[in-house]
């Protein structure tokens, strides 16, 4: 019984620390994506902003 149960807890442990995994993986994915997005839209910000300065009337 005892080495049912041991077993038991190893797969839970296994399990577990996957599903970890995922989830950190996902997460790091969408927070990339988020980052990239923020800096190509500051990226076109800044641009706009000096072609509005720097044209000439």
């Amino acid at each position: 019984m005892r080495l049912k149960r041991k077993a038991q807890t190893t797969v839970e442990y296994i399990l577990i620390t996957v599903v970890m995994v995922v989830v950190f993986v996902i997460m790091h994915r969408a927070l990339q994506w988020a980052v990239a997005k923020q800096f190509e839209q500051g990226g076109m910000t800044i641009l706009h902003m000096y072609k509005e300065t720097f044209t000439v009337k």
